[in-house]
């Protein structure tokens, strides 16, 4: 019975470590998101997805009004604009992706040698 116990623990601390991972990643995924947006390799249409999805959740027009569900109302607006986001970056050329995922770990590298050694 006590190994139950153990075993829930390690599953909900491998739960808690998968979140901390993803919040420590966002950062990355928000510079690779600027970078390929600026990118002259990656397609205009991706690029206009996203801009359309930025127009949408600073509009005052919702699917589902903030002003009346609230969490719901801006929860929609983060996953329409999440997913535009992984659109971005899945649909974009890989060797594009890759090289600027290079840049950026480089740079991420230089400004934490500390975690590096």
């Amino acid at each position: 019975m006590p190994q139950e116990g153990n075993n829930y623990k390690y599953d909900d601390f491998k739960k808690r470590l998968f979140i901390a991972r993803v919040l420590f990643h966002i950062p990355n995924f928000i510079k690779l998101s600027l970078r390929l947006l600026k990118d002259k390799r990656v397609s205009f249409y991706l690029k206009l997805l996203v801009y359309a999805a930025i127009l949408y959740v600073l509009s005052p027009f919702d699917l589902l009004p903030d002003f009346l569900l609230p969490f719901l109302g801006y929860l929609e607006d983060l996953v329409i604009a999440v997913l535009c986001l992984i659109g971005l970056v899945k649909f974009s050329p890989p060797e594009v992706v890759e090289e600027h995922v290079r840049a950026i770990d480089i740079e991420n590298r230089n400004r934490f040698k500390f975690f590096y050694k």
